[in-house]
């Protein structure tokens, strides 16, 4: 199965080109990042961000209420550190922002799953993009590998993941969606949060 990254749009690019040019000095080692980045953008994995919420999971296809909201790129610096770096549509005007260059577990862990050779299997010949999948009132962070037919499509929960999932176990879309519909339900039920 060969994973493959996404053609990100230009204007994201342009962001990170823009951003580093304003920078202050105090940030040049994240600066330095993102020149990496721009030199070769196809060498870092380039991939969405898709975000959905409570009222979405606890529907039949929630998956397919999943809203695209930024661009990542994946960096790996000589100091043995994960990065992504995101770029989100800015709603207050028409245009982009760099919103983050994060490190962490979330992203050390997508590089495992990256990494993973026991992922073939399970995805057979199928080409699969990489995107990412956040679900913020359940805390969940996922790889998400989309195929050609989304009935093929892995989602990899990261670690740290809540009880319900188990990090690093690919999950079909149906899988995913059964696992965790009954809890988003109950979850809406007992509660008036603003994040559904």
């Amino acid at each position: 199965m060969p994973i493959t990254y996404q053609e990100p749009p230009a204007e994201t690019l342009e962001t990170l080109r823009d951003s580093v040019e304003s920078m202050p000095r105090s940030f040049e080692g994240h600066a330095q990042i993102i020149r990496d980045v721009l030199a070769h953008p196809d060498q870092h994995w380039p991939h969405p961000v898709y975000i959905a919420g409570l009222r979405d999971m606890a529907s039949k296809d929630g998956l397919a209420q999943a809203e695209k909201i930024a661009w990542r790129y994946l960096a790996h610096t000589s100091g043995n550190r994960n990065y992504a770096i995101e770029v989100q549509d800015d709603a207050d005007w028409d245009g982009q922002q760099l919103t983050e260059i994060d490190k962490g577990p979330f992203i050390d862990a997508m590089y495992q799953v990256l990494e993973d050779a026991n992922l073939a299997r399970r995805a057979g010949d199928a080409e699969m993009k990489l995107s990412v999948l956040r679900i913020n009132a359940m805390g969940i962070f996922a790889v998400w590998l989309r195929a050609d037919n989304a009935a093929n499509d892995l989602i990899i929960p990261l670690q740290p993941a809540p009880e319900f999932l188990t990090p690093g176990q690919p999950y079909s879309v149906a899988e995913f969606q059964e696992t965790l519909q009954p809890r988003a339900k109950s979850r809406l039920k007992s509660s008036r949060t603003s994040d559904a």
